[in-house]
């Protein structure tokens, strides 16, 4: 008889008799994701993750549900013997995943029976707890942790325990998938596939046995078993629930800043998970989840299952001029799922000294922080106009600066701002790189030499500019008039 090992901390609901099984039922504590779906495994049929979507949970007479072998042979005729069961009602198990990506619960196959991803106290996997690399948890007896997902390429390490037979499954995540290139607003996955953020993908064997298949999570990701996978047997194991993660802001770099206004910030976010119906964000110059007042941003509720940032400005409806400068800023985001269910709030909480306003001015992780002011504003003239080969030219900053949250634009006062002048071009001399005004000589004829100059204000704020194409020629002729004879 098998044995239907369940995890520790579930609740025992029930006890029910099937085919002469004894089945205890029971039900999984909270946990924050459910895992859904199916993996195939050649042979021995699917694996499923949660008892909303096993076959024989539903109905007997299903092509699934068949015995012998091969699952893949017409149905009975409709005067056969039907059984109906409602999911879950009789039969209960999942698979959940925690907060820092450990796998808990119980799969089910009809050939094995469960397959456990959590540590029953008693059978260690025979490579030991060591993938911790690839895991937010470290895995260990005490942390009941033996399997973990990576949002990093959406693949399972570690190992999953078969019960009634004390074998395991070294889950290698093996894939013809390559790496992900980074989590974007838009990019796809894998170009030409549809694989969705939270889909399981890589592969898993029986460990030292190689005579029952590969298991494989995704039908896209593997083309396992052949041609066509998706097309003849659809399968997938994915996440059920919408998670998000990967908060970045402010994500305004000086070229953004000295290209348009620097009191700007984006904010981004990346879906892990399940499906966006709408989001909403929340910006404070405290740390308190509260839309009622004192907020800076506040978007509402917005319908859009493909947003992934939100822009703050004081050109933003959201946020009625109350956008400022040189402040630190708290922000949240949640979304809706496909039932109109929103999420937690998560919080951004990764600001380091490498983030894109040069620093964590308040070491706090929590916030971002936005520019002081604007950023210089550099303009330069040269004389003469006319630039002749041998000849000295005179260039002199003429920008204007900004030194406090006034935006009052002025001149760069002496020892305020720094200079640095280049050049590109054939056999030019610069006489002085770093002063407010330089003088230039060219010695070669060009038509396409290009000047630049960057201007450093006292909060080491940096922009530069540069002249279109120059064009040095030869300076006329010395002649004068001879009388003829």
């Amino acid at each position: 008889m098998i044995n239907f090992h369940k995890k520790l901390n579930f609740l025992i609901t029930g006890i029910f008799v099937v085919s002469g099984f004894l089945l205890f039922i029971a039900q999984a504590d909270a946990a924050t994701s459910t895992v859904r779906g199916k993996a195939y495994w050649g042979d021995y049929g699917y694996i499923y993750f949660n008892c909303e979507d096993d076959v024989i949970g539903n109905t007997f007479d299903e092509v699934g549900n068949l015995s012998g072998k091969d699952r893949y042979i017409a149905p009975p005729a409709d005067a056969a013997f039907h059984f109906y069961a409602p999911p879950c009602e009789a039969f209960d198990h999942g698979v959940y995943i925690d907060s820092v990506s450990s796998l808990s619960g119980s799969a089910w196959n009809p050939s094995v029976g469960f397959i456990d991803f959590f540590y029953d106290g008693v059978n260690d996997p025979p490579g030991g707890f060591s993938l911790n690399a690839e895991c937010d948890l470290t895995c260990n007896k005490s942390t009941n942790c033996i399997a973990c997902y990576s949002e990093d390429d959406q693949k399972l390490y570690g190992w999953g325990h078969i019960s009634a037979t004390n074998e395991w499954i070294k889950l290698d995540s093996t894939s013809t998938l390559p790496a992900r290139i980074q989590w974007g607003i838009s990019n796809p996955i894998w170009p030409g596939h549809n694989i969705e953020a939270g889909d399981f993908l890589g592969t898993a064997k029986m460990y030292n046995s190689s005579d029952r298949g590969d298991i494989s999570f995704n039908c896209e990701s593997e083309n396992y078993p052949g041609a066509g996978t998706c097309a003849t047997r659809p399968y997938r194991v994915y996440i059920k629930n919408l998670r998000l993660g990967n908060l970045s802001a402010p994500n305004w770099s000086y070229a953004s800043a000295c290209s348009g206004s620097a009191l700007n910030a984006i904010l981004r976010w990346s879906k892990f998970s399940g499906i966006q119906t709408a989001y909403e964000v929340l910006v404070r110059e405290d740390n308190n989840i509260s839309t009622s007042t004192g907020f800076t941003c506040w978007s509402g509720k917005v319908s859009d299952s493909g947003a992934t940032q939100y822009i703050v400005s004081n050109s933003n409806s959201d946020c009625g001029g109350r956008f400022k400068y040189g402040t630190n800023y708290y922000w949240w985001v949640r979304a809706y799922d496909e039932e109109d269910k929103p999420t937690d709030w998560y919080q951004y909480n990764t600001n380091s000294n490498a983030n894109s306003t040069g620093g964590d001015p308040d070491v706090n992780p929590l916030t971002f922080t936005t520019y002081k002011h604007e950023f210089p504003n550099p303009f330069f003239t040269w004389s003469p106009l006319e630039i002749t080969v041998a000849t000295t030219t005179e260039f002199t900053s003429a920008g204007s600066e900004f030194y406090d949250a006034s935006q009052t634009a002025q001149s760069c006062a002496p020892g305020l701002c720094s200079y640095e002048w280049s050049a590109v071009g054939t056999d030019i001399l610069i006489l002085a790189t770093t002063s407010a005004t330089t003088s230039i000589e060219f010695w070669v004829l060009d038509n396409n030499t290009t000047v630049s100059l960057r201007v450093q204000d006292s909060d080491n704020y940096s922009c530069s500019i540069s002249s279109s194409a120059l064009t040095i020629n030869f300076g006329l002729p010395l002649w004068h008039e001879v009388k003829a004879e």
